[in-house]
């Protein structure tokens, strides 16, 4: 019951995400090779295709803030949260299942676009390896984790149905102009999601390994910001 709760509360703004940015993606990547007035060589497809990735950062960052939209403290600010805590479930399991529902509707907003990226790209124009688009995914998906947290727990602690996803979304903002810190830029989850330190100008490619390692730490950092979340909304008085 609790997840289809959780499903019926995001599925229009989860829907409308993914069509839409689907469907922007298909067509763009669609366009890509009709809009080259003359033959070019691989390296400017896998440059186009990297400035794809990117523009998918972007957009995903504002889905996530809609997906965590919302909750008990939203239920709250509208009465209606006597009838969700009237649950034979406790506040956390409330939490959890809301934050596994969206972190999954989250992800599949990563897969979809990248998967339509890479088909449409496939069959229109040149692409990149699929072992590009594997990297690419990894990183989005590594750094991403970390800034969803970030935007559930402010939709946790503040109250308001359109305040919560503006203080996150700031948030997030001067996280992403901190990429111009260089002695920080590595660690930034923003800059780490666009793959600048891994691209090859030359080539149009990243280059270099998956970072397995940052990306584990930005998921435990991602499980610790969840778990304040989750406490954060066990000690609120409703």
């Amino acid at each position: 019951m609790l997840w289809y709760k959780a499903w019926l509360e995001t599925r229009t703004r989860f829907l409308i995400c993914l069509i839409g940015i689907t469907a922007l993606f298909a067509y763009e990547i669609y366009r890509m090779d009709s809009d080259v007035m003359s033959p070019v060589n691989a390296a400017f497809y896998n440059s186009v295709m990297n400035g794809r990735y990117g523009q998918l950062t972007f957009w995903w960052l504002l889905a996530v803030n809609l997906l965590t939209m919302g909750g008990l403290l939203r239920e709250k600010a509208v009465g209606a949260a006597s009838f969700t805590l009237g649950l034979p479930s406790s506040r956390a399991r409330l939490t959890v299942v809301r934050m596994a529902t969206t972190l999954a509707q989250a992800m599949l907003l990563l897969v979809a676009p990248w998967g339509v990226i890479f088909v449409t790209a496939r069959v229109f124009a040149n692409t990149p390896p699929f072992s590009q688009a594997l990297f690419h995914l990894a990183l989005l998906a590594g750094g991403g984790v970390l800034l969803f947290a970030v935007a559930f727990l402010v939709s946790s602690v503040i109250e308001g149905e359109y305040t919560a996803p503006l203080v996150s979304g700031g948030l997030i903002l001067a996280i992403g102009f901190q990429v111009d810190g260089r002695s920080l830029v590595h660690y930034n989850p923003v800059a780490f999601m666009m793959g600048g330190r891994f691209y090859d100008g030359h080539s149009g490619l990243l280059v270099g390994h998956v970072p397995w390692l940052q990306i584990a730490v930005y998921g435990l950092l991602a499980a610790c910001l969840v778990l304040a979340s989750v406490k954060a909304l066990e000690l609120r008085e409703f």
